[in-house]
Order: C-alpha cells, then sequence, then structure tokens
C-alpha cells in the first residue's frame, strides 16, 4: 500500500539562497480522493440501475400497448360490426392514436437506454441512402400534407451506397424530418438533401420552420427537454427525437450540426463515415455540434444545380 505525502519548497526569508523541503503525509487528499471514487461507482451503477428499470419498463408496456393498437384497429375496420354512432368511430381513433404516440414513446426510451448502455446492436449493410430518403418521405407525407407543407429531396447523384445499420439511419431520417415537419407552420417547406463528401456522405434536413435561438441550442439532444416558446408549447413532446438522433449518430462515429435562427427556419446536417464505422461495441461518445462546411450556393449545399429534385 500506498501513503500520500505533499512535498512543498520554502525560500528562506534571507538573502542567500536557502531552500527548505518539508514532506508532509496527506491523509486529506487520500480521503477527498477515496470519495471520489466511491461517488464515480455509486454514479455509475445509478446509471446501470436507470438504464435497466428504463428497459424493463419499456419492455412491459409495450406488450399491452401492442394490443390495445391492434384491437383499436380491428374495432376500425369494423370487424365485429358497424358503428351506431360516428362518435365512438371517433374515440376508437383517439385511443389508437393515443396508443400509438406512448408506443412511439417507449419504443424511443428503450433505444436511448440501450444506446447509453452500450447495448444498443447494429447491423452495418450496404444500401442506397436515396431508397432511405424516398421510404421516409411516403411515411412523413401524410403528416406534411395534413399542414400543407412541402416535402422534397435533393439527393445528389454521387450520394450512393453507404454502409450502416439501415434500421438506424430510417430512424435519424423519421425523427429529424419528424420535427421539422412539427414546428413549420403550415404551407412551408421541409427537404432532405445529401451528397457525398470525401469518404463521408453528409445528409441534411432543412425547413422553413420556427429557427431556434441560440440560447436553446446547449438544451438540444438532451432526453426529455424541449425549447419552450409561443408556438412548441402548442405541441407534445418529449425531447427523445433528438437525443436518439444523437445516439445512433454516435454509434456510426458520425458528427452531428445545427444551423438555425429564429424565423429563418433549421437545417441538421448528419455526417457519417461511408463505409462504417471502426468501433462495432461498447458504449458511443458524446456527439458534439460540429459545424461542417458546406460549398458556397444554396442554403442546402447545391453549388452546380447537380442535385436530384423531387417535389
Amino acid at each position: 500500500n500506498f501513503r500520500p505525502f505533499r512535498l512543498e519548497l520554502l525560500r528562506g526569508a534571507r538573502e542567500q539562497d536557502i531552500f527548505t523541503f518539508v514532506l508532509r503525509e496527506n491523509d486529506e487528499i487520500a480521503a477527498l480522493r477515496e470519495e471520489l471514487a466511491t461517488a464515480r461507482e455509486a454514479a455509475a451503477a445509478a446509471e446501470v440501475a436507470k438504464g435497466r428499470f428504463l428497459a424493463v419498463v419499456s419492455h412491459e408496456l409495450r406488450t399491452p400497448l401492442n394490443a390495445i393498437i391492434g384491437f383499436s384497429d380491428m374495432l376500425l375496420h369494423e370487424m365485429f360490426g358497424a358503428f351506431r354512432d360516428p362518435r365512438q368511430k371517433e374515440y376508437v381513433a383517439l385511443v389508437r392514436e393515443s396508443g400509438q404516440h406512448l408506443l412511439s414513446v417507449v419504443t424511443s426510451i428503450l433505444d436511448v437506454s440501450r444506446i447509453e448502455a452500450g447495448a444498443y446492436a447494429t447491423e452495418l449493410e450496404p444500401f442506397r441512402f436515396a431508397d432511405a430518403a424516398d421510404m421516409c418521405r411516403s411515411m412523413m407525407r401524410p403528416l406534411a400534407e395534413a399542414k400543407s407543407i412541402a416535402l422534397g429531396a435533393q439527393i445528389a447523384p454521387d450520394a450512393g451506397e453507404i454502409n450502416a445499420d439501415r434500421r438506424a439511419v430510417q430512424q435519424i431520417l423519421i425523427n429529424l424530418v419528424s420535427n421539422a415537419v412539427k414546428f413549420t407552420p403550415d404551407g412551408g417547406s421541409v427537404v432532405i438533401g445529401a451528397k457525398r463528401v470525401g469518404s463521408r456522405l453528409h445528409f441534411w434536413v432543412s425547413d422553413t420552420g420556427i429557427g431556434i435561438a441560440d440560447e436553446d441550442m446547449a438544451n438540444l439532444g438532451k432526453p426529455f427537454m424541449q425549447i419552450q416558446n409561443d408556438y412548441t408549447r402548442r405541441f407534445e413532446g418529449t425531447g427523445l427525437g433528438l437525443s436518439l438522433v444523437k445516439g445512433l449518430v454516435a454509434l456510426h462515429e458520425g458528427t452531428m450540426s445545427i444551423e438555425s435562427a429564429p424565423g429563418e427556419g433549421t437545417t441538421v446536417t448528419i455526417s457519417l463515415p461511408v463505409n462504417g464505422p471502426k468501433r462495432r461495441s461498447g458504449a458511443p461518445a458524446d456527439v458534439l455540434p460540429v459545424p461542417i462546411a458546406k460549398p458556397k450556393g444554396d442554403a442546402n449545399g447545391d453549388s452546380n444545380g447537380s442535385l436530384r429534385k423531387t417535389a
């Protein structure tokens, strides 16, 4: 065992260069270090316990929620007879919608807890990014059309394939587009863009929404944190969407940047290695908002008009 000591060097008050070395036993520092180590262990144990608790609760909630959604679907399709009152169908539809919303929240909690625990398994495979973008647009189109929002794509021909977890990339796109549509006023526009930059794929979601103030940037991506202003208060939210995006990006050793200003819309840019991450397991590092330079051109980085545009 080692005992901590503190070495002090003192210079004499006289003119001669006389120095005194004092060796002191430092039990106080040792005690503080021991307390710090104990606190770290307790924090780590609490984090593991939290992750297990969320995973168990989320799993137990999904089974009854799936039953609620399934039986609601059966009732809406009038498999057991027609509704006698239009309000009955309306109420069943509300039950189904609420169940789907809660299931989405539970799934996000489960995914975030798995990522934090380093237990989120990724399955890398090559696929065309344009296919993932098209699937996202198909899923999000009804949500956009309900607000008369134009949902477009600007995918450069060189975007090509990426070796990544297809489900994770699609989840990133769905979460970003869902947020963009939610916080874009009626009649606005949302665009998915992508291009190849060296050995990385840069893709982004731009909107003409309300934008984000500088003071709110620090809270972006924190679980259960949502920006509060007169517009966002009209919408329900848990803040899990962007938190999940950050975690999935970290699993792929990617970066994320956000460009926004109040009233000027928002652009969230993701950069992933085309050939996939080098690290395949373990808890991911945090993803910092590292700015990604774009060539001069329009807001989506199209400097030569070569992007594939679809309405």
